[in-house]
């Protein structure tokens, strides 16, 4: 076939020619044979994928090359992708080349093949290194394993879509990627980061060994997939989410993170044992599959209101990994509910795409926020992934059901001090995790103090037909990783946690106490929650005065929440003491505070009305809405005096149409 200078421009006849014989060498080039190519050629033109897959990937291509830069020539920003809500350019933009050609190549639009090329030379010239690396962004952060990424992403676009790439560019592309696959054989072990680095790099190492030809490569995947075998719990959970990778707390806790594992670790060891046909690594990828659904909340969100990185968690995902779809997707032929969970994330994903770009949580559109463009190019790979794949029945049909649509009771998870519950129309999560992530890599970052809850926290409360109700953001919002974070706006923001509350010099919650003790009981009617630890700062700190000592209990049926509350005080306490409730509730909707004592709140599935036998009732609810940018949730902070040594009780339920 002859190549064109890309360099010249290709008109579109050329480029839609060069995608129909591209098409072709793309179901010749499977890594999965036993599923045709998702792209169908008739008479020379290609035809639109009508999936939500094809659609939204779309989508977000036209989302970033609304964002590029073009006008301007400096080479420092021409060809970049310019963040609407961080006002920078993130280094990995280049990510973005798959995705780009992925569009390019299906639709025959050369703007799409333009794009590609201005981000890749872009990324060349501000944050490719002599030594084969990238590094994460051109001042903020200096951190060289971020080469995996971009490497794979260089790798799936010659693999997929060579065929639209001139002989010098492809000549190029390709010895860019030896180069950066020789720096990676050096540079990653199994210590490398945390584990999403040496479990992705399984990946790469099987890819570039495909793309490049070379054997070693493939010995190198083999090794860093096997080791990883050892870093799963008995109850399948990926470890290795913090360091040091096995260590272990003080409750027998290993460093998890539920994001990380869903959207980057275990869809690319899905893909390294599909890739080199490896067993043993894709029984244990389905296992491990299978443990993390259970955390997939009915509206398709992942429950990570307790993992260690969740100061990433945007509800749908986490900020800065690729997304679920490949693992879920590419494993369907061995458990049917895997295409389920996909496509319940792709749903959600789409309902929270607003202007072809994706916003960082159920909120932030509505409220205001920006999106960060990086959600957008990094979760496009994970969809062009699915898409080249040709996996075929993507939309689940008949739909099925999943682990958190049926009410089961208590299912608990000692590894992740976490438990989840579901009865009724009630999905709830109470943790007492004790892992501390600690990042060490980024500049600016380290700072002790804000992260998951612990101490007992109902760190999530879902109702069937309301959605979510309450749900823990970090417990002190810290920019631990300074250029993949978004800052606050000027408006009211503050921990979404429930939580008891004092503030004083400090402020001292519920909320930190990893020495906090937490137990369960449950029969088919009732399920109990008691947690009992101190009032600590975000630092674990207890107030100056002496140990402030509370009790939570929790309390679920099939009708109804109920929070009992108590502090005990050895001494006069510095200030008063309060029970802080921040509901979901965007501005939309009314909130009526019928007497003191009971507030309704309107949701489009019906009424949450909530109670408390607190003497003076609910205090003054505030006429804005507070704003957490974790997990993106406008909320109605609902406040309630407490008294030391007695209990407050607050009480939950629905009034549905």
């Amino acid at each position: 076939m002859t190549k064109h200078n890309i360099s010249q421009g290709l008109t579109r006849r050329d480029l839609l020619r060069l995608s129909t014989a591209g098409a072709t060498a793309l179901g010749a080039k499977l890594a999965f044979p036993e599923w045709v190519s998702a792209a169908v050629e008739q008479n020379g033109t290609p035809q639109t994928a009508t999936t939500l897959y094809a659609q939204l990937l779309q989508t977000w291509c036209d989302g970033l090359l609304e964002h590029q830069v073009t006008e301007i020539q400096n080479p420092a920003l021409h060809g970049a992708l310019l963040c609407p809500a961080c006002a920078l350019i993130h280094g990995r933009c280049g990510d973005a080349v798959y995705p780009l050609l992925r569009v390019a190549h299906t639709t025959g639009n050369a703007k799409y093949l333009n794009a590609a090329l201005l981000v890749h030379e872009w990324s060349e010239r501000q944050v490719s290194r002599a030594d084969g690396s990238w590094i994460n962004d051109v001042t903020l952060s200096s951190w060289k394993g971020i080469t995996v990424f971009h490497a794979i992403s260089l790798a799936e676009a010659l693999r997929h879509h060579s065929a639209l790439l001139d002989t010098a560019t492809h000549q190029r592309w390709t010895n860019r990627l030896a180069r950066a696959a020789k720096f990676l054989d050096t540079f990653i072990s199994i210590e490398t980061g945390n584990i999403n680095y040496p479990v992705t790099s399984s990946f790469c190492f099987a890819l570039c060994g495909q793309v490049l030809g070379n054997d070693h490569y493939l010995d190198r995947a083999r090794q860093l997939a096997h080791t990883t075998l050892d870093y799963f719990t008995p109850n399948n959970f990926l470890y290795g989410e913090g360091h040091p990778l096995k260590g272990l707390t003080a409750k027998h806790c290993h460093p998890v993170d539920l994001g990380y594992n869903v959207e980057e670790s275990l869809p690319s060891l899905a893909q390294y044992a599909l890739l080199t046909n490896d067993k043993l690594v894709l029984d244990q990828t389905i296992a491990a599959l299978r443990t993390h659904m259970e955390f997939m909340l009915p509206d398709g969100a992942w429950d990570n209101s307790w993992g260690t990185r969740n100061y990433k968690w945007s509800w749908w995902g986490s900020r800065t990994s690729d997304g679920c779809h490949p693992a879920y997707v590419l494993l369907a032929p061995h458990e049917p509910k895997f295409r389920e969970v996909a496509y319940r994330n792709l749903e959600f994903m789409a309902a929270c795409t607003h202007n072809n770009l994706l916003y960082g949580g159920s909120d932030y559109f509505a409220h205001g926020d920006l999106p960060c463009i990086h959600h957008t190019f990094t979760h496009a790979k994970a969809l062009a992934t699915v898409l080249d794949s040709g996996a075929d029945d993507l939309v689940p049909a008949p739909r099925l059901t999943l682990p958190r649509d049926e009410p089961y009771g208590v299912k608990t998870y000692p590894e992740i001090g976490t438990h989840l519950a579901a009865i009724g129309p009630w999905r709830a999560t109470v943790t007492d995790y004790d892992w501390e992530y600690v990042e060490h890599v980024q500049s600016g970052s380290g700072a002790s103090g804000g992260g998951h809850v612990s101490g007992g926290t109902l760190s999530l409360l879902f109702h069937r037909q309301l959605g979510p109700i309450l749900t823990a953001s970090m417990t002190e919002y810290q920019m631990i990783e300074i250029s993949n974070q978004q800052t606050f706006g000027d408006y009211p923001h503050m921990s979404l946690a429930p939580r008891i509350e004092l503030i004083s010099d400090k402020t001292y919650t519920s909320t930190t106490d990893f020495a906090a003790t937490l137990t369960s009981t449950s029969t088919p009617a009732k399920i109990t929650f008691d947690a009992s630890g101190r009032l600590l700062t975000a630092a674990h700190q207890p107030p100056s005065t002496g140990d402030l000592h509370y009790h939570l209990t929790y309390r679920l049926n099939d009708t109804a929440i109920e929070i009992e509350a108590t502090a005990d005080a050895a001494v006069p306490l510095p200030a008063p003491l309060r029970f802080i409730l921040p509901v979901i509730s965007r501005s939309t909707e009314s909130i009526n505070q019928t007497d003191p004592k009971t507030i309704r709140i309107a949701k489009p599935g019906g009424t949450l009305i909530v109670r408390t036998d607190a003497p003076h009732g609910f205090e003054l609810i505030p006429n804005e809405r507070t704003f957490n940018l974790v997990p993106g949730f406008e909320c109605a902070p609902l406040t309630i005096a407490m008294q030391p040594s007695k209990p407050i009780r607050i009480q939950m339920e629905s009034q549905l149409p």
